[in-house]
């Protein structure tokens, strides 16, 4: 379970089951992009056999709260605050989407290796991958619907296969606790980076839905932030119900 601690003169300390990676993406994004982030001030690998990607992660502070901390519920917010929650996590998003990987082709974790994905397992079952190519990604089970028995399902599965994806830097894990807000509403940065990898440009969107497609006010803004993924979310979901009732 992930622990975060306060220390003195406004530093935090986090365990962290993807170490490495985490740092340096959170490094990455913090240099590359005007994307608030926590600044890592250093960390502290446990090198034991049975966690060998843990360690201890130190960084400042950063300000903001957890969107829905204080009881706050997206559907409940003024048109203007969603057009400010939205605009400012699209600008976020485009500049991540924007930086380039190292292979435009293989999905992989931040650093080139296997990638950890709440969406795939949990974060101790990985890393999954590197996979050289999005076919060979989506060969995967959990890529894999059980059964295409719906016409909608079977378009939606025929037009991954036929459309290139662009590999994008992707945060991988937006959740309500992951995204700080001020006391208007708006976001002020974005945390907790130890899933970030080079996916495919839809995972973003539906790794966000994820089990949350009914949350109201968080789908519409996911929604107007990516709104061309609707036969990615088709197949994620068929997925996601799969593996749920088996």
């Amino acid at each position: 379970m992930k622990t975060v601690l306060q220390l003195p003169f406004n530093i935090y300390i986090k365990t962290a089951f993807n170490a490495a990676e985490e740092v340096a993406a959170t490094r990455y994004v913090e240099e590359n992009t005007s994307i608030p982030v926590p600044h890592i001030l250093d960390y502290i690998p446990l090198n034991t056999p049975e966690f060998p990607r843990m360690g201890f992660v130190i960084m400042k502070a950063v300000s903001g709260h957890p969107l829905g901390q204080k009881g706050e519920l997206l559907h409940e917010f003024t048109q203007e605050q969603k057009d400010t929650f939205v605009g400012t996590l699209r600008s976020w998003l485009q500049q991540l989407r924007s930086l380039a990987p190292v292979n435009k082709h293989q999905i992989s974790g931040f650093l080139g290796g296997g990638l950890v994905s709440f969406r795939i397992g949990d974060v101790l079952d990985g890393p999954f991958g590197p996979f050289h190519s999005q076919d060979e990604f989506h060969a995967q089970d959990f890529c894999t619907p059980w059964a295409a028995n719906n016409r909608s399902l079977t378009c939606a599965l025929e037009h991954r296969l036929k459309t290139p994806y662009k590999i994008c830097l992707t945060h991988g894990d937006l959740t309500p606790s992951n995204i700080l807000i001020d006391d208007s509403g708006c976001p002020v940065a974005l945390i907790d980076w130890e899933t970030a990898s080079w996916m495919p440009e839809y995972w973003e969107y539906t790794r966000a839905l994820y089990m949350r497609t009914d949350y109201i006010g968080w789908r519409e803004a996911f929604d107007r932030i990516f709104p061309c993924y609707g036969r990615e979310l088709t197949v994620e979901r068929a997925i996601w119900e799969h593996w749920v009732s088996s």
